[in-house]
């Protein structure tokens, strides 16, 4: 339901909700080259595809919308894991993943991945379906279960691996891989998400309030009030989403019907105590 400074605005619904939800996902030349990169990992049977990027720079709504498009687009069957930052063994991650794909767990991990293998095969060879598990924050993984991704990408026929893998990960991901040499040479590709151009951040930003139901974005965000965002956020796509709704926010409370320059600048000292990022923006 929108709420009052959003009906101010014109618009049914925020166009800056902090979720995953992907119909929010402007996807932006890295955006796209991320998903070619990991669609053909999958496509070739790779085995694993990595996406990488500091916080803030949208790896998990990338996630949310290939879960999303993929099914329908190419009829593959996707899960994703839940609770990375709760596993802290090699059971522990094989219970995840079976219950990620509904199979029931086992009491030892031999087992789990007997399970696993047989439930893979079958995927394969009778119902001809290409099986992708996605691992958001990756990085969160207790390093004792890393040797099990290497395990279930070693489940493997002559033609095809079994289980494609694309893992999302903040930067520190290459600190863990190279202790786990055998992993790290299953990485079939690997793309790197930065912050946003200044145009980028301005497409984001009028690509958001279009989702949103805004019948003339430019009027209401001009392009000064978009490069005073720009210069607060760095082009980090949270920042954006942070900023550009207290920004709407601090309009509404001056009864103002655009969002202006000025307004960015008190929305960032408002957000500077309590997101050390804005404070050099303040």
């Amino acid at each position: 339901m929108a709420t009052e400074y959003i009906r101010h605005f014109g618009m049914t619904e925020t166009p800056f909700a902090r979720n995953h939800d992907p119909k929010w996902l402007y996807l932006s030349t890295q955006h796209k080259e991320a998903i070619i990169k990991a669609r053909w990992t999958v496509e070739e049977h790779g085995g694993l595809a990595l996406i990488r990027g500091d916080v803030g720079q949208g790896k998990s709504c990338l996630v949310e919308y290939l879960m999303t498009v993929w099914p329908s687009q190419f009829g593959w069957k996707c899960a994703k894991l839940q609770n990375t930052g709760t596993i802290s063994s090699p059971r522990a991650l094989l219970a995840e993943v079976l219950a990620a794909f509904g199979l029931e767990p086992a009491h030892s991990a031999r087992e789990m991945a007997t399970r696993l293998e047989s439930w893979l095969l079958e995927q394969a060879f009778e119902e001809n379906k290409t099986v992708v598990l996605f691992i958001d924050e990756a990085q969160s993984i207790d390093s004792r279960a890393f040797p099990v991704l290497r395990d279930l990408l070693n489940l493997e026929t002559r033609e095809r691996i079994l289980l494609q893998m694309v893992l999302s990960a903040q930067l520190n991901i290459d600190r863990k891989l190279k202790y786990f040499p055998a992993l790290l040479s299953r990485v079939a590709s690997v793309s790197t998400l930065e912050p946003l151009s200044p145009d980028e951040t301005d497409a984001m930003i009028l690509h958001r309030f279009r989702r949103a139901g805004c019948i003339d974005p430019i009027r209401l965000c001009p392009v000064e009030t978009m490069q005073a965002i720009y210069r607060a956020t760095g082009g980090i796509p949270r920042d954006v989403i942070v900023v550009t709704e207290a920004t709407m926010k601090e309009a509404f409370l001056r009864e103002a019907d655009r969002l202006l320059p000025e307004h960015v600048e008190r929305a960032v000292q408002d957000l500077a105590g309590r997101r050390p990022r804005m404070a050099k923006a303040a």
